[in-house]
């Protein structure tokens, strides 16, 4: 069975180097794994992206059996066809530790993309990387573990749940991403505001972001909701969703400059011809009269 753990760090030097010291084997995509620290830090300075989240963290695991079946080496592969699914214009490095009889990959993905210095946000990273994983599996012939999103819920939200009522905590995570799940929410003004028509009051504060139920009062931050709900996830998603919505806005603007140039051109051809056909009536005209004609 292969099962996932995700996380983010703001030094992706650091996890690189944490990951290594213990590989057995390692390989990189889109980056030589020897070199992979300093390309991942040089697309970050390059794109002027080096603050914030710098790197995605997966940790792939593998059962003691399949861990013996598959070896180092296959189980390596597999991080990699793993990281090509999640982010194919990545940077990403795969280190497979072997140290426990659960072998193991540390993948580390470039928070930036090479190809065009995006930051990379997937609203609900885990259960989107789980899936990929779990296609993965079958893809091999692996099993695969069924597991809860990765939501951070306490007993009393989990004991609520099983008696059919919905925590508090959840109600705020349903409305965010009912919010999130609505494309045209592309700014924070659009985000807070449609939040509110569902009950529910964000506020930003330095690092942080509290959402209150508006009925109850209840306060919470997004760091107690999960990944998902924090501040910088959320607001990367939001510009990434508005530079979209720019790019689509110029380039609808360029195509209806082009159309506009190809009218006016038709136009002036047009203007053109009429004006030859006119000079050589007049011309024409002009022959006939030197010639003794009258018209």
């Amino acid at each position: 069975m292969a099962t996932v753990k995700v996380s983010t760090t703001k030094n992706g030097t650091r996890a690189m180097n944490y990951a290594e010291k213990r590989a057995t084997v390692k390989d990189g995509l889109n980056c030589e794994i020897n070199n992979a620290k300093n390309e991942m830090a040089t697309v970050r300075s390059f794109y002027n992206k080096t603050d914030n989240i710098q790197a995605h963290l997966v940790i792939q695991s593998f059962s003691h059996e399949e861990s013996q079946q598959l070896g180092a080496e296959k189980i390596n592969h597999l991080g990699i066809e793993l990281a090509q699914k999640i982010a194919p214009n990545h940077q990403i490095a795969v280190y497979t530790h072997t140290d426990k009889e659960h072998f193991h990959n540390h993948i580390v993905m470039n928070s930036v993309s090479f190809s065009d210095g995006s930051k990379y946000h997937q609203h609900h990273f885990f259960d989107h990387v789980k899936t990929l994983n779990d296609e993965l599996a079958k893809e091999h012939g692996l099993s695969i573990v069924t597991e809860s999103a990765l939501e951070r819920k306490t007993m009393a939200e989990i004991k609520l749940e099983k008696k059919g009522q919905i925590p508090w905590k959840q109600e705020i995570r349903n409305a965010v991403d009912s919010t999130m799940g609505d494309f045209s929410v592309n700014s924070y003004e659009r985000f807070k505001a449609c939040l509110n028509e569902k009950g529910v009051d964000v506020t930003i504060r330095g690092k942080n972001v509290t959402y209150e139920l508006l009925d109850s009062k209840n306060k919470v931050r997004g760091v107690k909701l999960g990944e998902d709900y924090q501040k910088e996830p959320i607001l990367t998603e939001l510009s990434r969703r508005s530079n979209l919505g720019l790019q689509q806005t110029m380039s609808a603007e360029a195509n209806q400059m082009r159309s506009n140039e190809l009218r006016t051109a038709a136009n002036q051809e047009r203007q053109y011809q009429t004006r030859k056909k006119e000079f050589q009536k007049e011309i024409q005209q002009e022959r006939y009269i030197d010639r003794g004609f009258s018209l």
